[in-house]
């Protein structure tokens, strides 16, 4: 079993959850270099709050917007089916909260992954054997409901009360006498991802396992939210002047901030590299560098929105394994463009800006191998 203990800064992105971490199988393939019959089964706990933010990333960003607390946790397993065909399943249960200075004050968004992965050997070249990998997973994110939203200098809503603008179900009012307030919002979220690529291993020197992937990797994004507010079409309604701002210039301008509806590709040529160096009998280190190219399809760009289309993930870990089956390890990772590419759910135009931020992250960790 393979316990994980994360410190570690991450930004919520408004409507979408970000991830407490990505798939942990990948990284503990740089310890099990030498060996393809071992059995795996990794329970992992993430947790996240706000003095955890090493990296000051709240103040660098500049959104009205800071992340409170984060958890997840998640369950792996990983075995051998033949000497050539390995198999892996991973589930992971996430949930992150952020605090913001206008409405809504305090947002919750939770949701869950499935993941597949299938691993076969071809065969060898010059003793060096070649793999591919076979990777297929879901995320879904829970229905998230926005009471209120401020947004242009007027509160849309919803039943709180500093609400501007909000409508009433007239149907119910009519024939029960209830005075129900429409929500300012209510979205979903949910991805597919897909990745096939060849890894081949060996040794450098022969004292050094490495191994190299090559990865091609396609997710469909698909966000979808519903607002009676935003569907008003009513000219008088619109042309209505709250505050100095027509209601109709509100919308249409937060209408083109939001996520689009129209579901969108993101392609990632993915190249990893990974080593690892015997210390002393017992003590282990190793490094993996990972690049993402990113290329999107059917995607929307926002008003001055940034292009981020690349990420660099650097990997180092030391490894204490007293014995042939138990395995503890310190792990430090940063990368260059947040979850660029290692969460496509995480990337929309209205979080976009988060990913001019680098991301970091210090982990300790727990293996049982057998």
């Amino acid at each position: 079993m393979y316990l994980k203990n994360e410190k570690y800064w991450l930004c919520l992105p408004l409507l979408l959850i970000s991830w407490p971490g990505y798939a942990d199988l990948d990284f503990l393939k740089i310890q099990l270099l030498e060996s393809d019959d071992e059995v795996v089964i990794a329970a992992q706990y993430s947790y996240f709050d706000i003095s955890l933010d090493f990296l000051d990333f709240a103040e660098k960003v500049n959104s009205a917007s800071t992340p409170e607390r984060s958890t997840s946790s998640q369950l792996s397993v990983l075995y051998p089916i033949t000497e050539r065909i390995k198999v892996g399943y991973e589930y992971k249960d996430a949930s992150a909260m952020v605090s913001r200075t206008v409405e809504p004050f305090e947002l919750e968004t939770k949701g869950d992954e499935h993941k597949l992965h299938a691993s076969y050997k071809l065969g060898a070249f010059r003793d060096m054997p070649i793999y591919i990998n076979l990777m297929g997973s879901t995320v879904e994110q829970d229905t998230l409901e926005i009471d209120c939203y401020s947004h242009n200098g007027l509160v849309l809503g919803g039943t709180c009360e500093g609400a501007d603008i909000r409508l009433l179900d007239g149907a119910a009012y009519i024939n029960k006498g209830e005075k129900n307030y429409y929500p300012a919002l209510t979205a979903d979220a949910s991805a597919n991802v897909y990745r096939v690529g060849l890894e081949v291993r060996g040794s450098l020197f022969d004292v050094l396992p490495f191994y190299q992937k090559l990865d091609v990797q396609r997710s469909k994004i698909d966000v979808s939210y519903n607002s009676v507010l935003m569907e008003i079409d009513d000219p008088l309604l619109l042309n209505a002047t709250f505050r100095g701002v027509t209601l109709g210039d509100t919308i249409n301008n937060l209408s083109s901030q939001l996520p689009q509806t129209l579901p969108w590709i993101e392609n990632a040529l993915i190249i990893e590299f990974g080593s690892k160096l015997q210390l002393i009998q017992s003590i282990s280190a190793s490094m993996t560098i990972k690049h993402y190219r990113i290329n999107r399809a059917d995607y929307e760009y926002g008003d001055n929105e940034r292009d981020y289309d690349n990420n660099t993930v650097l990997n180092l870990a030391l490894w204490y394994e007293p014995t042939e089956y138990f395995t503890a390890y310190l792990r430090g990772e940063v990368s260059h463009h947040n979850l660029l590419g290692m969460e496509p759910l995480a990337y929309n135009r209205k979080t976009s800006k988060f990913f001019s931020q680098p991301q970091g992250t210090v982990s300790l960790g727990l293996m049982v191998k057998f």
